[in-house]
């Protein structure tokens, strides 16, 4: 069975900013028509920053959609006319007053394929240096430094259970040279 599935009308729930929520029908392969409800996002950045080896600073924030603090890297959305990089610097600045020396692209994926089409692009940011933080009004950010070591510990004890987190580290320990 080769056919595709297809979009037959798409109507705009609601709309906020970059966020939408969409109304698809949707044709499936063997000729059923669906509603299925989407996500439309603009993209995202992920910023692993590494202090020296085995250092690395992460946040901590509210997150209302959990109703609870979490401990995650610093994450932001890529605003209209930006690169990936600007974006990576921007919310590296914003959420922990550092800059980067060394930026590098490590991998993006899809955080929940399964309501939404935001793809996060990981960076890795190494030979920080103190810049000045001009974060968003609606953030509380507390930002602390980790080893690695601790970060897998807090990982394995559910402590840190937010996705990019873990993905980012993951990624980090077991890919990326």
């Amino acid at each position: 069975m080769h056919r595709s599935f297809r979009v037959t009308k798409k109507k705009v729930i609601f709309s906020k900013g970059p966020i939408h929520l969409v109304d698809c029908m949707v044709r499936m392969p063997d000729g059923r028509l669906l509603s299925r409800q989407i996500l439309k996002h603009p993209g995202s950045v992920v910023i692993i920053p590494r202090l020296r080896l085995n250092r690395y600073v992460l946040i901590r924030q509210f997150r209302f959609a959990t109703g609870t603090w979490l401990w995650e890297f610093p994450a932001g959305g890529v605003e209209p006319g930006e690169s990936l990089r600007s974006a990576a610097c921007r919310e590296l600045r914003e959420e922990i007053g550092y800059a980067s020396r060394r930026l590098v692209k490590l991998v993006d994926f899809y955080p929940t394929p399964g309501v939404s089409g935001e793809r996060m692009h990981l960076f890795l940011a190494e030979k920080l240096y103190p810049a000045p933080r001009r974060g968003d009004e609606d953030e509380v950010i507390v930002k602390h430094v980790f080893s690695g070591r601790a970060i897998a510990q807090m990982i394995r004890e559910r402590r840190i259970v937010d996705a990019k987190t873990i993905a980012g580290f993951l990624y980090l320990q077991y890919f990326a040279k």
